[in-house]
């Protein structure tokens, strides 16, 4: 890989936070493509307290003026961290990566040429095997039925129907990004980048997805820090909607979109047995807009919740054998 900076075809941005278990092999699956053109590593360490920085810098001994290591003195948070990362690219595309993934063989190779040839796309993603960190097994994965090319509105009725780690993008649509001024969320950005151009899908499986690691796939035991979470996650989700509204998407996109998303929290509190929040949520949800007749069957059984869990538990389990 040269060192040209002139000539850096892809800047692979790489965010992580004490995973010292995970990062030399996401690195080792970077700095093993052959892509046939120059790329460069930006590596985002947001103050990790275990061994992550030190195996970011023996590759970066390892690999000079390839790996290039962003240390920052104190936590700024996961997006933050990302944001800082993709100011120091200077690819023309940028590959998002977390550091608990790692990519298969062709990825920035095949991503790169699919953007080349397709100049009305601002996104590229692709499919992704998910390991389960808990099982150590690859998980069974039903992926939705996703179109070669889609669109934001799609996007935000499918918030995200892609692992973060599978998107390369045009780096120049960062350009004109404004960021709210505190947490926001990855599918933020996607909304922001989707906004600019189509975002094509590669059937291609070019990366691997750990399932099972940090809080956000935490399981919830009744834990109160669990259910802020929750509640911030879905805040910020509905800012995100509301931001692809500022910039000009269909008010009827937006109301179905933060429909939809009520309703899936909705059915989250419906599972954990939380009725009342369950209610409030479902309410918001058809007060937003009808996008699924599961709302109205919600409704009818909303005063019979106990009878409605079994049903939809039933439900799942069914669909789960299959």
């Amino acid at each position: 890989m040269t060192q040209d900076q002139n000539k850096i075809k892809v800047s692979v941005c790489v965010v992580t936070y004490n995973q010292e278990k995970y990062i030399c092999q996401c690195l080792q699956s970077i700095v093993d493509q052959d892509a046939g053109f120059p790329f460069e590593v930006i590596v985002g360490d947001d103050c990790s307290t275990d061994g992550t920085q030190a195996i970011i810098k023996e590759f970066a001994a390892r690999y000079p003026g390839v790996i290039k290591p962003v240390f920052h003195e104190k936590n700024v948070g996961n997006c933050h961290n990302l944001i800082l990362v993709y100011q120091q690219a200077a690819g023309e595309y940028i590959a998002q990566m977390d550091g608990d993934d790692f990519m298969l063989p062709g990825k920035l190779k095949l991503q790169a040429e699919a953007l080349d040839r397709n100049p009305d796309c601002a996104i590229c993603v692709h499919a992704m095997k998910e390991f389960d960190q808990q099982s150590l097994r690859y998980r069974k994965f039903k992926p939705i039925k996703v179109p070669e090319k889609s669109d934001a509105a799609f996007l935000l009725m499918n918030l995200p129907f892609f692992p973060h780690s599978s998107k390369m993008f045009r780096t120049i649509y960062q350009n004109d990004l404004k960021l709210p001024a505190g947490e926001f969320l990855d599918c933020y950005l996607h909304i922001h980048h989707a906004l600019k151009g189509k975002i094509l899908y590669l059937k291609n499986v070019l990366g691997v997805y750990r399932f099972g690691v940090g809080l956000s796939t935490a399981k919830n035991n009744g834990n109160s820090d669990y259910a802020i979470f929750k509640t911030k996650m879905l805040k910020l989700a509905i800012e995100a909607i509301e931001y692809a509204g500022r910039l000009g998407l269909k008010e009827e996109v937006i109301n179905k979109a933060k429909a939809k998303i009520y309703f899936e929290y909705a059915h989250y509190y419906l599972m954990q047995k939380d009725f009342n929040q369950f209610r409030l949520l479902l309410d918001n949800s058809i007060k937003s807009a009808k996008f699924s007749n599961s709302q109205i069957l919600f409704k009818s059984f909303s005063e019979a919740p106990l009878f409605l869990f079994s049903l939809v538990r039933v439900r799942e389990m069914l669909r789960g054998a299959k």
